[in-house]
């Protein structure tokens, strides 16, 4: 058993008795105002933290900025271009496009002359395709647009054609197919009717392309020669033997007529009721064809057309 500690009772004057000593240390001091000022810091900058450790818990998600790309979905178009070979027109000079090959080109006498050679296995018909010559002058500048349209090659031969110039300064060529779908557009300002006519001339000839809603529905082919001039005699001849062959196509209806010495040959051909394909000559079109059609292929043919 535990002894006790036995309490002495002093009986003496009252004074006061002492349990314990608590001796004060210093550095408890100086923690106390150390937490204290950390306590006042926190209160201070409290809004502060409470920012910091919001953002800390909860990043902001940032978008990078994507540089915008231009929008060309309006360009040409048409229209991915297609960059165009110029070949310099020099001696010896031979282009090849497929089994199409030209050479042996020459300037004479205000025209151009070449070889077409046929390097495949079928005849090439130049007048069922869309080929043309550009002609390109030192400075860069297109002079003229020829299209082949009169060429007939057979399978392995070659056939040599020849173009009138209308600038002789050709320094470079180029050989491409361009189709309708590549050909400017042409409009042209109708009447209260939607109708219009679209004039090519070239030489003695006059040719009219009546048209509606921009569309051909009729041609008109006119040749005029006065009676001093020095072909006369041989074009009439030629336009009388012309005239007797095309009236006897259903839809044409060919004059030649002599007035005033002026000798007149006109072709009208109505392509609501001709044959397709029986009229055989380079100003006529379907009904129904663009105007842009007779426009860009009769320019390239020598003609000037408004």
């Amino acid at each position: 058993m535990a002894k006790k500690k036995e309490v002495v009772i002093v009986d003496e004057e009252l004074t006061p008795t002492v349990l314990k000593t608590i001796k004060e240390k210093k550095g408890s001091v100086i923690w106390l105002i150390i937490i204290f000022a950390i306590f006042v810091a926190v209160v201070i900058y409290l809004p502060d933290i409470t920012v910091y450790i919001d953002e800390y818990l909860n990043p902001e998600v940032t978008t990078p900025v994507v540089p915008s790309t231009p929008d060309n979905s309006d360009d040409d178009t048409d229209d991915t271009d297609t960059e165009v070979v110029k070949y310099e027109l020099v001696q010896g000079l031979q282009i090849v496009e497929g089994d199409i090959s030209l050479s042996n080109f020459s300037i004479t006498d205000n025209q151009i002359s070449f070889a077409i050679t046929n390097n495949g296995t079928e005849m090439l018909d130049f007048s069922e395709l869309n080929y043309f010559l550009e002609l390109y002058n030192a400075n860069n500048m297109l002079l003229q647009r020829i299209m082949i349209a009169d060429a007939l090659v057979s399978a392995g031969s070659t056939t040599n054609v020849t173009y009138d110039l209308t600038d002789t300064n050709v320094s470079t060529v180029s050989f491409l197919e361009i189709t309708e779908e590549g050909y400017p557009s042409h409009t042209l300002t109708p009447d209260e009717n939607g109708n219009a006519t679209l004039t090519c001339v070239k030489n003695y000839e006059t040719v009219n392309y009546l048209l509606n809603d921009n569309k051909v529905y009729s041609i008109e082919d006119v040749f005029v020669v006065s009676a001093t001039d020095a072909n006369y005699s041989t074009l009439y001849s030629s336009y009388q033997a012309l005239a007797s062959t095309y009236n006897t196509i259903g839809g044409i209806d060919s004059t030649v007529t002599v007035e005033n010495n002026v000798l007149t040959f006109r072709t009208d051909i109505n392509l609501s009721t001709v044959t397709e394909g029986s009229f055989n000559n380079i100003i006529y079109y379907p009904r129904d064809t663009d105007a842009k059609v007779m426009s860009f292929e009769l320019e390239a043919n020598g003609y000037t057309c408004n």
